[in-house]
């Protein structure tokens, strides 16, 4: 479906495809940023019908007439949408295999200020694209502890932001709250007390998280204001490499993804030592 609601880049097509399927196809829920504003206009969908209708004149004689072909000849149709859907596909493909390629290349300037641990060397780097509501991301997460105790001499953890606010509510002020822990140093305990109590999400936990960790309340509360930037940057990022989904592991470019196991990590490790 992702592929389909591009067509409105065919003008007359995307009449056709409006006419005919966008009131009867199920919606698909996309998975959005926090703030739609800061992310590109090329990730964004139109909005409705009208939207793509204004943009595209074409006389209803001649959309009739071409509703009409498509209704007798409805393998044309389907023909002309399962290649373009194959084209993007190949595209997005190409765009995800180059951007991961660059990392490959210049994993050190991944890093940039998030927060780290392990290896002071940089030479394997493992990239965590994670949401703290992700009942997935704390499963992996107990799995990453045990993989970085094994290896913090030779690999470096970064972590990065990737809160899918549609399905986790609390996945953004999480977030802000541990960016603001990062900013006192204690990122990474505060890190470990989203994730072992997701249930406690909230306000309140996050309070008394911040208090038990005995970080500035006054500096805590400002810098969760001014947290977003370098959350949007991160989850810009992480929709340039191809994710879409949490959590999300680049170990020096090879990519593991979901409730990663230690053999999984392992197996990726394996890979970009040959």
């Amino acid at each position: 479906m992702n592929y389909l609601l591009n067509l409105w880049r065919f003008p007359i097509l995307s009449l056709v495809l409006l006419s005919l399927f966008l009131g009867s196809l199920p919606a698909r829920a996309e998975i959005q940023a926090f703030d739609l504003n800061q992310i590109t206009d090329s990730e964004r969908l139109p909005a409705n019908k009208t939207l793509v209708a204004q943009s595209v004149k074409v006389s209803p004689q001649l959309e009739k007439q071409i509703i009409e072909v498509l209704r007798r000849h409805p393998d044309v149709l389907f023909e002309v949408l399962q290649k373009y859907a194959i084209d993007q596909q190949q595209k997005e493909q190409q765009a995800q295999a180059d951007a991961i390629k660059k990392v490959r290349k210049n994993t050190k300037a991944l890093i940039g200020d998030s927060p780290i641990m392990g290896a002071s060397s940089r030479q394997i780097v493992m990239v965590a694209f994670s949401d703290f509501q992700c009942p997935f991301c704390a499963t992996a997460d107990k799995n990453v502890k045990q993989f970085m105790a094994k290896h913090k001499d030779k690999v470096t953890l970064v972590y990065k932001y990737f809160p899918l606010t549609q399905i986790h509510p609390e996945a953004l002020p999480a977030a802000r709250a541990a960016w603001a822990a990062n900013k006192q140093g204690k990122f990474w305990e505060y890190h470990n007390a989203l994730y072992t109590n997701q249930a406690k999400l909230g306000e309140t936990f996050y309070l008394e998280t911040a208090t038990s960790l005995k970080l500035d309340l006054n500096k805590f509360n400002v810098d969760r204001k001014i947290a977003d930037n370098a959350i949007v940057e991160d989850f810009k990022l992480g929709r340039k490499l191809g994710i879409d989904g949490t959590p999300t592991f680049i170990i020096n470019g090879e990519v593991v993804t979901g409730a990663a196991s230690l053999a999984d990590l392992e197996q990726a490790l394996a890979k970009v030592k040959k």
